[in-house]
């Protein structure tokens, strides 16, 4: 393989990961946001005040 060959694949590829690392950090946002998950996270949020 040609080294011209990974120089011209690098460009895609730096966006395709940069796209990934965004869709991802988003998708994380969204779930922790979500109203449905705040009864769930404040149980946890609870858990180490808690005594046994």
């Amino acid at each position: 393989m040609e080294p011209d060959y990974f120089i011209a694949i690098l460009g895609p590829l730096k966006l395709f990961s940069l796209l990934s690392v965004i869709v991802a950090f988003t998708g994380v946002v969204v779930f922790a946001l979500w109203p449905s998950k705040k009864k769930s996270f404040d149980e946890a949020a609870r858990l180490p005040l808690n005594e046994d």
